[in-house]
Formats: structure tokens, C-alpha cells, sequence
């Protein structure tokens, strides 16, 4: 009977395995001809060079991805039998809601391209203002920033905390969106760590959908996230931020280290415009991405190799190192990644005061 059972178990397994790799395969391929498909629609392209960017390129990647991610999420939840797939509803009708939402926003920028960013935050604050009072649950209580306070003052601190690290977020994930590949390496390496805590199908979609987006976008720079990309993953991540940290053990730090790059380019961004008394949500290209950029074409790269080459350095300078120490086994509650995350910020910093003294212009 043991004998009987440990087969069944293997061919179970087995069959588990096949599945899941048959399913990723077919998620890919219809990853793959949701991008090349929306990349040569004649609408919805950039107009200008914006935030390092080619002219021509369509905006609609987070349209193809989003796209991707609910054909995967559809296809595993009707053909798997994955225990994981108890969690999907929560992420249909909370998260990948209201994080949609927010990609609207976006997306009616993606086509009018002149929306005021005070209109564009405006409308995330209350979109986020109220899903977190929806989706109360997740509000991070244990945040060692309000252990002097109780009750009521309390949660007040902390909503109104929450709002503004997931709207900034928001925006910082916009802000970074200027090389290909950039964000959407930083954010699979995110999903990755998150799918290592805690397998789900949410998680694998996206990771999926976010892997072939960047071979994608690297490779041919035909189409990047847009605003409407850029808004939904980093409200995604923005959220599942807060609900990982509210169900497992996990340091916030390793996730700030993980994202480093859009954390430290709105904090520079906001410390240098209140200093230079210039508006703090005005545009412009002087990020750290933009500074690359510019050098790697002073020293010889054709627009699209700089384009690409950019993204890459940053986003494997600042969340693959996250992902190899978590992966060689360091703890997600270990002390150490607060550590890394100030190591990380003061490293990225003095790369932006170098690049900002030997660049040859600004865009």
C-alpha cells in the first residue's frame, strides 16, 4: 500500500511539474503576440523623447502586460488544481481592482500626454485613500515607527502614513519608468522574492508576464510601460508590499532594498526641488537614469543600446544583489537589509553626484 501510494504521489508530482510547465509556455506565447501585437498599433506612441525613451515607441506595454497577467490568472485558475488558487479572488477583487484603477489613470495620459501631475496625484491619493480603508487588514500596525502610539491617534498615523508611502510609490515607479527594462526588472525580481514566500499563481503570472515584457523591451525597444504600466505594477507591488508584510515574518527593509531605485529616485527628486525651491511634482530628466544615458552615449552607443544598457545597470546594481542574498539564504527578518538598503541609497548617490559633474549635458 506505501509502495502504491508513493507512486501515486510521483506521478502526481510529475504531472504538477508538466502542467505547470506546459501553462508557463503557453502564458509566454501569448505574452509574446499580446506585445508584438499592441507595439505596431498606429495609436497610443510616444510622441516626444521622454525620460530617456525613443521616439515613436508605443506606451502600451502595461496594457500587454496587463492583458498577459489576466489570461494567465484565467487559464491556471480553471485548468490547475493548485492549492495556491484559494488566494486568487482576493487579488481579482481588491488588488488587481484597485490597482487598475490607478492604471487608468495612466492610461488616459498614455493618450493625451499633457494630464497636470496635480490632477494625476489627486486622483491616486483618493483611489488609494480608499482602498486602503477597504482593505484595512493590511495596514502595517507593527511598524516599529508608531510603537508610541495607541488607539485611535494611532490609526490615523498610520492610514494617513500608508497613503502617502503607497502614492509616492506610485509615483516613484512612474519616475523610474525611463530605460527599457528598468522597472520591469526590479519588479520581477521583487515578484520572485514574493513567490519564494509565498507560491501563488498571482505571483507566477506575473512573473511570467514581467519576464517576457523585458526580453521584449530590451531587445527591441518598440514599446515600454507607459503611464498606465508603470501606475498598475507599482500599485501591485505597492500593495503586495503591504500584505506580505502583514502575513508573513518579512523586514521591510528587503523589500526597500529590493526597490531600491524607485525609492531612492523620488527621495532625491523631492530633497533637491524643496531645496532648489522648485515644484516638487514638476518633470524632468534629471534622474540618475537619465545621467547614465547621456554617458553611455558621450562614449559611443547607438540611443537604443544606451536605452537598454541603462536599465539593465541600474536594475542589476540594485535588486539583484537583494536577490542573490536572499536566494544564498538570508532570512527575510534579518537585520541585515536595512543595512543594504542604506548601503544601496548612499552607493546610487554618489553615482548620481559622478554622472551629474562628468555628464555632457542634460536632457
Amino acid at each position: 500500500m506505501t509502495m502504491i501510494a508513493s507512486k501515486k504521489d510521483m506521478i502526481s508530482s510529475m504531472a504538477i511539474i508538466i502542467f505547470s510547465i506546459i501553462s508557463a509556455g503557453i502564458h509566454g506565447l501569448i505574452s509574446i503576440a499580446l506585445l508584438i501585437s499592441i507595439s505596431q498599433l498606429d495609436f497610443g506612441r510616444d510622441s516626444v523623447q521622454k525620460h530617456g525613451v525613443s521616439s515613436g515607441a508605443s506606451r502600451l506595454g502595461g496594457i500587454a502586460i496587463f492583458f498577459s497577467l489576466t489570461i494567465g490568472l484565467i487559464f491556471n485558475y480553471y485548468l490547475s488544481n493548485n492549492s495556491s488558487l484559494e488566494n486568487i479572488s482576493y487579488y481579482f477583487d481588491q488588488i488587481l481592482l484597485f490597482s487598475l484603477l490607478i492604471g487608468l489613470i495612466g492610461l488616459v495620459e498614455d493618450f493625451i500626454q499633457n494630464i497636470s501631475s496635480v490632477l494625476r496625484l489627486s486622483l491616486i491619493v483618493v483611489i488609494v485613500a480608499m482602498s486602503i480603508a477597504i482593505m484595512n487588514d493590511m495596514l502595517p500596525y507593527e511598524l516599529e515607527l508608531f510603537n508610541q502610539f495607541e488607539g485611535l491617534i494611532k490609526t490615523i498615523l498610520v492610514y494617513l502614513f500608508t497613503i502617502v508611502m503607497i502614492s509616492g510609490f506610485i509615483n516613484a515607479g512612474n519616475i523610474a519608468d525611463g530605460a527599457n527594462g528598468l522597472l520591469s526588472l526590479v519588479y520581477l525580481v521583487f515578484f520572485l522574492v514574493l513567490y519564494s514566500i509565498n507560491p501563488s499563481i498571482f505571483y507566477s503570472s506575473m512573473i511570467i508576464s514581467l519576464a517576457i515584457f523585458f526580453v521584449y523591451n530590451v531587445t527591441t525597444g518598440r514599446i515600454f510601460l507607459g503611464d498606465f504600466g508603470a501606475y498598475f505594477l507599482s500599485a501591485i507591488v505597492a500593495y503586495s508590499s503591504l500584505k506580505i508584510y502583514a502575513e508573513y515574518d518579512v523586514s521591510v527593509f528587503l523589500l526597500a532594498a529590493i526597490l531600491i531605485y524607485p525609492c531612492f529616485e523620488v527621495t532625491r527628486t523631492l530633497v533637491i526641488r524643496f531645496f532648489t525651491k522648485v515644484s516638487l511634482i514638476s518633470p524632468d530628466n534629471n534622474h540618475l537614469h537619465n545621467y547614465v544615458h547621456d554617458y553611455l552615449l558621450s562614449v559611443g552607443f547607438n540611443s537604443h543600446k544606451s536605452n537598454s544598457l541603462t536599465g539593465l545597470i541600474l536594475a542589476s546594481l540594485t535588486s539583484t544583489l537583494p536577490l542573490y542574498l536572499f536566494v544564498s539564504g538570508v532570512k527575510p527578518n534579518d537585520k541585515i537589509w536595512l543595512s543594504l538598503f542604506i548601503c544601496e541609497f548612499l552607493f546610487l548617490c554618489l553615482i548620481y553626484l559622478i554622472l551629474n559633474k562628468i555628464n555632457l549635458k542634460k536632457i
